[in-house]
């Protein structure tokens, strides 16, 4: 059983415990040629609810931006996809963490700067699921912290294995969402978050 297993639960926006992070929501995702397939067509409207709905309550935001260190990926700094969507554009105070790893912890500030605000329990949504979404509720759960993902709020890409077999993103991110769900997370959904909040 992973850490923080025990005591999974959703996250309640009403309570400043609570901090929603959304992972590497920027304009790289849209670059079809490099990544292909997206699976989530909806994301862009689910991270606006939600960030609607956190907006609207006293838990934290933070925006989790990748800024990778590989010269053709579309997420180096400089580059127009480094920058935010404007589903996931920070607001005034909201606190924006940049990461070059898949982790969002690894090299940042973010369980320190959770620590220091009381924060215990995440709701965490974006892309790619099965990368830095999926690497950072492990990271985040084994640091001990309760963590809830809304399916509907991330995406995956397709990806061609090893063996030349290709894997819809569809399949991907069903996958790497059934093996968080009661190990390392709560898997559930946008609209029963904004439900619970």
């Amino acid at each position: 059983m992973a850490a923080g297993s025990a005591r999974l639960r959703l996250c309640d926006a009403r309570d400043e415990s609570a901090a929603l992070v959304i992972i590497d929501v920027q304009q790289a995702i849209d670059d079809s040629d490099y990544w292909g397939h997206r699976n989530n067509p909806d994301l862009e409207e689910r991270l606006t609810e939600l960030l609607s709905c956190w907006r609207r309550g006293n838990g934290y935001i933070v925006h989790v931006r990748h800024h990778s260190r590989e010269p053709r990926s579309p997420y180096r700094a400089g580059q127009p996809g480094a920058e935010f969507k404007a589903c996931a554009a920070p607001h005034e105070r909201e606190r924006i963490i940049t990461k070059h790893v898949n982790s969002a912890f690894v090299g940042t500030e973010l369980e320190l700067w959770l620590h220091r605000h009381g924060v215990t329990h995440l709701v965490m949504a974006g892309v790619a699921t099965a990368h830095s979404v999926s690497t950072s509720v492990r990271h985040a759960a084994c640091l001990d912290f309760s963590v809830s993902v809304p399916a509907d709020a991330c995406a995956s890409f397709s990806v061609t294995d090893r063996h030349q077999q290709h894997w819809p993103a569809e399949k991907v991110h069903d996958l790497s969402l059934a093996l968080l769900d009661g190990e390392y997370a709560q898997v559930t959904d946008t609209h029963a978050i904004i439900r619970h909040f």
